[in-house]
């Protein structure tokens, strides 16, 4: 995937930058518009189960209104996934659950030492699965090749690695967990946020929660951001609707205000906090949702005509993403913004066209360049110092995706039609 990739929005077409190759923060890799590439999880009416996947809770349709979903994953058989919750049996998924013992390593390997450096999982904890088989590492310049054919789209303090269909920890490729056949995102504590034969859904550690859609006719649902206490954040929409941002936290789904069109949520701390887009008269402007659901608008560069987008937020609230100068003028520059709100240009050079794909506590950003006559590369700058441009064989573009608190970074190599998962320290 190579410059051409990333679009300039013009006013008339109402479309943000496409983030070239990868995702913001844990979303992965298919293009929307409004900034980022996202793995969408659509759900055909033909395969939405007996009875609504989640009803209405009290209140007006708008910000303030709820959309409760179903606690539990309900396939098509009746059969559950997990545990379950207090008090009752959990839903198993047909085909893709693993025995009680093997889910139980999997959460020891997952949960085990999440605030400290990564370490190799227990002896014998996952040997069962048949899929547990070792990952050939291969190194260039500061890149490590994870020996799996899919871009790695998050990374955790404890060095799990995300795939689109497995977990990568200490050379050994391991199965999802809790019934999940797809993955995207992953926290500290080792829940994962992904997918259900298509559907999005979240893995607490014990049972598999069916996130759902915001409104009955949603059928698309993209997860973007996980913070550690469980919140995921994420767009919901109808087939050819726009996009609505929403919050889901233990079963619980609540959208998030905007300016009058439409919405999107990119990342999530453990505050609360919710960086993203909101959509007013054609232009896309970044924004910061506070934990009770206020909207703040962030500033852009330039006049307010240019779109402008929050694609990650560190546990302060500062946040990182991109503005456009003024409309029309396709000058995209990378940006930060303060606590306060105040907005920072931080391009690497001038003419460069580029975004951040994620920022951890500790301020390191990744994301990726292209700097005018010159190929995309990704970078790494620490507390938006000198940015660094990550090495790579000649005939690869390489795209960091995430980073964890202790500068480790993941993406994707591409080589022609190939990918490959890779981690940077």
């Amino acid at each position: 995937m190579g410059a051409s990739d990333m679009a300039s929005p013009g006013a008339a077409s109402g479309r943000g930058p496409v983030h070239p190759g990868g995702r913001c923060r844990g979303r992965a890799l298919r293009p929307l518009p409004g900034g980022c590439l996202h793995l969408r999880q659509s759900r055909p009416a033909s395969s939405v189960p007996a009875g609504p996947a989640a009803s209405v809770g009290p209140g007006p349709p708008g910000p303030r209104g709820e959309v409760r979903g179903r606690p539990l994953c309900r396939v098509r058989t009746g059969r559950t996934i997990g545990t379950g919750p207090p008090g009752g049996g959990g839903r198993e998924h047909p085909g893709g659950t693993m025995s009680a013992l093997v889910t139980a390593a999997l959460a020891a390997v997952l949960v085990t030492g999440a605030a400290g450096p990564a370490t190799a999982p227990p002896d014998g904890a996952v040997d069962a699965p048949a899929s547990a088989t070792a990952a050939a590492e291969r190194r260039t310049g500061g890149l490590v090749d994870l020996g799996v054919d899919e871009c790695a789209t998050d990374v955790n303090d404890s060095g799990v690695v995300v795939t689109a269909t497995h977990l990568l920890h200490g050379g050994r490729v391991l199965p999802l967990p809790g019934g999940l056949t797809g993955a995207q995102l992953v926290n500290d504590r080792g829940q994962v946020a992904g997918t259900v034969d298509g559907q999005a859904a979240f893995w607490d550690g014990r049972r598999t929660w069916l996130i759902g859609t915001l409104a009955p006719d949603h059928v698309l649902t993209s997860l973007t951001g996980l913070s550690d206490r469980g919140e995921v954040v994420g767009t919901s929409s109808a087939l050819g609707g726009e996009p609505a941002a929403f919050r889901w936290r233990r079963g619980v789904m609540t959208p998030l205000a905007g300016l009058g069109g439409r919405t999107d949520a990119n990342d999530v701390n453990d505050r609360g906090q919710v960086v993203g887009a909101a959509w007013l008269d054609g232009t896309q402007h970044a924004v910061r949702w506070e934990p009770d659901g206020r909207l703040v608008r962030l500033p852009g560069l330039g006049d307010d005509t240019g779109h402008s987008l929050a694609t990650a937020v560190d546990a302060s609230g500062r946040a990182a993403g991109y503005s456009y100068t003024g409309a029309g003028t396709g000058d995209m520059r990378l940006v930060r913004w303060s606590r306060a709100g105040a907005v920072t240009d931080v391009s690497p050079a001038p003419g460069a066209l580029g975004l951040v794909s994620d920022l951890n506590d500790r301020g390191r950003v990744v994301g990726s360049v292209t700097v005018p006559g010159g190929p995309q590369q990704s970078f790494v700058a620490d507390q938006w110092g000198p940015a660094r441009l990550v090495p790579a064989d000649a005939d690869a573009t390489t795209l960091l995706t995430a980073v964890n608190s202790h500068g480790v970074a993941v993406g994707c190599t591409y080589r022609g039609e190939t990918e490959r998962a890779v981690l940077w320290r």
